[in-house]
């Protein structure tokens, strides 16, 4: 069986963003992927991003929880790599 990755990506409490979540061959390609969307966020020059790395998914694989500084109640994005189960 081969190892396979995704990257989810959603508000806390909705359904993921992306029906067809990109799908990796690699973890570390999954968590530069989550890397990179992360920095999408934080290098978006018209918002107060940031992002906060102390988090783990479901299946303790790399997360992160971004925040928009400028909204008080702020439910955040979360991206997240996750195992794909067969």
């Amino acid at each position: 069986m081969i190892e396979q990755w995704t990257v989810i990506e959603n508000t806390p409490g909705f359904m993921p963003d992306d029906d067809d979540p990109p799908i990796f061959d690699d973890y570390s390609d999954a968590v530069a992927y989550l890397n990179e969307r992360c920095a999408e966020y934080v290098e978006d020059p018209d918002s107060n991003y940031t992002v906060d790395y102390g988090h783990a998914s479901s299946g303790n694989y790399s997360a992160a929880m971004i925040y928009d500084l400028d909204k008080m109640h702020d439910l955040g994005r979360w991206i997240a790599v996750e195992r794909i189960e067969e």
